[in-house]
């Protein structure tokens, strides 16, 4: 039996590593924190250790800092490095740096916290996969794919982003297929092309731009394809203030269609004014958690079907020397958007045919290209996830999807709620398992402050668990 309280946390991108820095600040207990981590990087994970210097933040340096309560600190870090000196400068607040530079910065925090531990805290990094987890009153025993297992009292379950899904046609063969890449994140769906093919990327948002970037980078000159639903593309971040006379008209209780028609409207005054549309968008963002938690189901479901996209777009928007180079590729006829819905893929000894209806004129189309790269953003449906763990967890009834199959079903704190609606004693979520319960759940202001109040109520609990057992 372990003398002191354990934390397990399953995960070691920037939640999962955040959330120990955050138990090792906080911490004024005797303590046991197990990060079990498995295939990518601790601290940086998919996101911030991208193979590519071209793959840039899409928020500003000034808001990046991994502390709530410090929010310059990833801004001096950057200053306090020689190596960093060219992006010193006026424009440092503003500026999107390369991911793999906020990859370091987390890397050395992370780094510092485990080399100087608090008095009576016990670090364990584990490399390896958590296939199950078994609950009884006392706590956890987490079963690990090498046949190990250990105890815990709290997890926290801090399991990032899942592949995407693939597309639904006909052809479920084509996903075995060498020139399908459903992992957008590896260097190899960029590699080995001769520079006058063409390339299909289904989807046309963020990971789409860091996608034709790395192809250019890689050489390739061929004509690129992007396709989606909509064909929307992302928006130009600009400087300029959130317009927050919308606030005044935004108010509980809230319902979808009012919001709507104030939005709008303000968007058309806006406009007319000479101020672009994303600054109502900026307002309204510190006050989404709030609506999205008020918001009835019927109501997020229209919100899911009409406006996502809509919302998606002028809320995910790309650096302005970025967004002028995508410009100029589709002015140039080297980028293409596209607006359908896939009906079939499939191939043939030299190409492969994307058979698809376009939105604008319904018509059935083809596409012939060389490769297909899959960049149509994580699978969220947990009963669609190929994962050992999510498996095994929903068929206990220890995990279940929330109502809109966003992530984990769970209180706005992470707190998991069971199959059976009761509160698990044990089991907590951060992350992008909460988009369905909070709808802002991916971005590092948000995840910051989730992995700070995580951190602190473990810690509550365990001292209330301990003064109960004196």
């Amino acid at each position: 039996m372990n003398q002191k309280p354990v934390i397990a946390i399953v995960g070691g991108g920037f939640c999962g590593s955040i959330t120990l820095v955050q138990l090792l600040k906080q911490s004024d207990i005797p303590l046991e924190i197990v990060l079990v981590n498995k295939n990518n990087p601790i601290t940086t994970g998919i996101a911030f250790s991208s193979y590519n210097p071209k793959h840039v933040l899409n928020v500003p340096a000034a808001k990046m800092s991994a502390f709530p309560d410090d929010p310059d600190n990833f801004l001096n870090w950057v200053k306090s490095k020689p190596e960093y000196r060219e992006y010193v400068n006026e424009e440092l607040n503003d500026r999107f740096l390369p991911r793999v530079i906020y990859g370091k910065y987390l890397e050395e925090i992370f780094d510092n916290a485990i080399n100087d531990l608090p008095e009576n805290v016990t670090v364990k990094i584990i490399n390896d996969e958590v296939l199950d987890v078994n609950v009884s009153s006392s706590g956890a025993e987490l079963i690990l794919k090498e046949n190990k297992s250990f105890k815990a009292d709290k997890v926290v379950l801090a399991l990032g982003n899942f592949l995407p899904d693939d597309p639904r046609i006909q052809n479920k063969s084509f996903y075995q297929s060498k020139r399908y890449f459903n992992d957008p994140w590896r260097k190899q769906a960029v590699e080995g092309l001769d520079e006058s093919d063409k390339v299909l990327i289904i989807g046309t948002g963020l990971t789409m731009v860091d996608n034709v970037y790395s192809l250019l980078d890689k050489g390739f000159n061929g004509k690129i394809y992007a396709l989606s639903t909509n064909g929307y593309f992302p928006l130009s971040h600009k400087k300029r203030k959130p317009y927050t006379d919308i606030l005044d008209e935004i108010h509980p209780p809230y319902e979808i269609s009012s919001l709507f028609k104030i939005f709008r409207k303000h968007i058309k005054y806006v406009l007319s004014h000479g101020i672009t549309g994303e600054a109502v968008v900026d307002a309204i963002r510190p006050k989404t958690q709030e609506i999205w938690l008020s918001l009835s189901l019927d109501d997020k479901i229209k919100f899911m079907a009409h406006i996502r996209h809509l919302w998606g777009v002028a809320r995910h928007r790309l650096p302005k020397e970025i967004f002028d180079h995508m410009q100029n590729l589709m002015r140039d006829g080297k980028l293409e958007i596209i607006g359908g819905r896939i009906q079939d893929i499939r191939e043939d000894n030299e190409e492969i045919t994307v058979t698809y209806k376009e939105r604008k004129s319904q018509l059935i189309k083809e596409l012939k290209v060389n490769r297909v790269i899959n960049c149509t953003g994580p699978k969220t449906d947990l009963n669609r996830v190929d994962e050992a763990l999510v498996s095994n967890l929903l068929k206990k009834g220890l995990i279940c999807c929330d109502e809109m199959k966003l992530g984990i079903n769970a209180l706005p704190d992470g707190t998991i709620i069971q199959n059976d609606n009761s509160i698990s004693p044990v089991l907590y979520t951060i992350g992008s398992m909460l988009k369905g319960i909070l709808w802002e759940s991916t971005a590092v202001p948000e995840l910051r402050v989730q992995a700070r109040s995580m951190a602190g109520e473990l810690i509550k609990q365990l001292e209330q668990k301990q003064e109960a057992n004196a």
